[in-house]
């Protein structure tokens, strides 16, 4: 048994030291763990089969695979049409408070992804000064319910496969309210340290016009009352009416049937105009919309880090040339084929045809922005997702249904709507997140059979002996916080679970509590922009520099540490 809990205690040391220090993909080094478990015949591979279809498990990808018809609807380009404005503080507010919102229940890198685009658009406020706010308060806004962040459905996942029933949807919710009133009125109060870093968008422009049909409902109010003047892409520039133009236009002119509204944006955006209500389209140009230019950052986990496109064979391998690089929102010099890529840079590629059918996207980059347009959902369709949403959600909440069973049926009259489409789902597949999970899940099992989950809880217990237990949970909540920052959020969680019902058995005292400073210590990447997707996705599009997130990070870290300290063991108690 020995000899187990030393092999176990190997791969578990070598497993952390390779997340921490190597620039291997996390999903690799899991896999060689799980391999390194299978080949010390430490575990069976029946075993690890059933780790991988671990109900919460199934359910973290169904619902990730179902935040894709979401995106899809006019939800987040509403979100934000109504947060943007020139006052800053007030922007501020509505931006980061609706990005909790919208955290608690959709994919919060799908939240910040949507965005982005409208922020770095705009030009009433610098964009640094509202990037990082709004990662943060997604990263908030996620630990407010079980499928508000991936952190939580992995937690969730190792706390059913330990014969537990599963975590309630709200069961986040006490602890995750107040993580976000904190957290957001530290943000508020240290603003100005936010970095005002111009960056100059070099767009082509073109104009647009739409002609109200005599039945829109945009017909009688007046340009202030329609929000024509926050749409993120466009701006209103002219108004003909019966062969006269009105130009500059009023918030005050009132719309009138059969009036022609002259818009100039990036027409790759065109959905945005196409989501009025009551209007139709008259493109100035034509042939543009088979233009495909996409934005993409290189995601931390890329093959692509450290190689220039030469040596990687870029146009080969995705069937996209890369048109510009942009990195920490300056132009980077020399020869693109020369330069050499790191994580978060930003590329722009001309894509070919087959660019989208590629099965490598998800391993190397988030898409930020498509030139490739697409067209919105219709108004019926659009309100019937929401709504078939909402209503899973409700029936979950409510213990009618399970969450996987109402996330199925969702996905499939998706499907069936044409939606989504199946080769979407193909490529959102999180089969990097989902070996990971299993190889953890798989480890976890390894060090409760062998003995050393007890072997460690039992040594803590004895270094503890004279300290209260609740040292020994605050022990735990920094040390997921300190790995978190180290490797990454899902990494983290995994690593620390069976530590944390370790010790917690030691002490005799319930299992949750340490297992919520697990869950909620493992979203605590405030620090650094490695830590968190969305904290890399605003990395370069804001133009941050590292320190940036440490000098505004710090009084948000500090406040979700004590918070997290003091209501944990109230609403969980030892």
């Amino acid at each position: 048994m020995l000899i187990q809990q030393a092999a176990v205690a190997a791969i578990f040391v070598a497993t952390i030291a390779a997340l921490v220090f190597s620039r291997w993909r996390a999903s690799h080094i899991f896999s060689a763990a799980l391999l390194a478990l299978i080949a010390a015949q430490l575990v069976s591979i029946e075993t690890s089969l059933n780790k991988a279809i671990n109900p919460g498990v199934v359910t973290l990808i169904a619902l990730m695979l179902a935040s894709r018809a979401l995106e899809r609807t006019s939800l987040l380009k509403l979100f934000a049409r109504n947060a943007l404005e020139a006052n800053e503080t007030r922007s501020l507010i509505k931006l980061t408070g609706l990005s909790a919102f919208a955290s608690s229940f959709l994919n919060n890198t799908a939240v910040v992804a949507a965005l982005i685009r409208p922020i770095k658009k705009q030009n009433k406020i610098a964009a640094s000064k509202l990037l990082l706010p709004l990662s943060y308060a997604a990263i908030l806004g996620g630990t407010t319910t079980l499928v508000g962040t991936s952190t939580n459905m992995v937690v969730n996942s190792f706390w059913m496969d330990s014969g537990n029933p599963s975590l309630g949807f709200f069961e986040f919710f006490p602890v995750g309210i107040c993580l976000v009133i904190f957290g957001l009125l530290a943000m508020l109060l240290n603003k100005n340290r936010l970095p005002n870093i111009p960056i100059t968008l070099d767009e082509k422009k073109y104009f647009v016009d739409v002609k109200i049909k005599p039945d829109s409902p945009l017909v009688g109010k007046t340009v202030s009352d329609n929000q024509l003047r926050n749409l993120n892409s466009f701006f209103l520039v002219e108004i003909i009416r019966r062969g006269q133009s009105i130009s500059p236009v009023r918030p005050t002119h009132i719309i009138e049937a059969d009036d022609r509204l002259v818009f100039s944006g990036d027409i790759s955006h065109i959905e945005e105009l196409q989501t009025l209500p009551g209007v139709k389209l008259f493109a100035e140009h034509t042939g543009l919309m088979s233009d495909n230019l996409i934005e993409v950052v290189i995601a931390s986990h890329s093959s692509l880090i450290g190689k220039t496109l030469k040596s990687a064979g870029f146009r080969a391998m995705f069937d996209a040339a890369v048109v510009g690089l942009k990195r920490n929102g300056l132009q980077v010099p020399g020869k693109l084929g020369e330069v050499q890529l790191k994580e978060g840079d930003n590329l722009l590629l001309a894509a070919g045809r087959d660019f989208k059918s590629r099965k490598n996207l998800d391993k190397h980059f988030f898409l930020i922005s498509d030139m490739t347009v697409e067209q919105p959902l219709p108004f019926l369709i659009n309100n019937l997702v929401l709504v078939g949403f909402a209503l899973v959600m409700g029936l979950a909440i409510a213990g009618i249904v399970s969450l996987l069973e109402g996330l199925l049926f969702f996905i499939a009259a998706c499907l069936a709507g044409r939606v989504i489409k199946t080769t979407e789902l193909k490529h959102l597949f999180p089969f990097d997140l989902w070996l990971i999970i299993t190889a953890a899940l798989t480890l976890a099992e390894a060090m409760m059979q062998s003995g050393l989950s007890d072997s460690l809880a039992a040594g803590l217990h004895s270094l503890l002996s004279d300290k209260s237990v609740w040292f020994a949970f605050i022990g735990i909540l920094l040390a997921t916080v300190l790995l978190t920052e180290l490797v990454t959020n899902n990494a983290a969680a995994a690593l620390m679970f069976p530590l944390a019902m370790g010790l917690a058995e030691s002490f005799g005292v319930s299992s949750l509590t340490f297992v919520m400073a697990v869950a909620v210590g493992a979203s605590a990447s405030f620090l650094s922009p490695y830590g968190y997707q969305t904290n890399l996705l605003v990395f370069n599009t804001g133009g941050y520099k590292f320190s940036d997130f440490i000098r505004f990070g710090l009084p948000v870290s500090f406040s979700y540490i004590i918070v997290t300290a003091l209501l944990i063991p109230y609403f969980f108690p030892f």
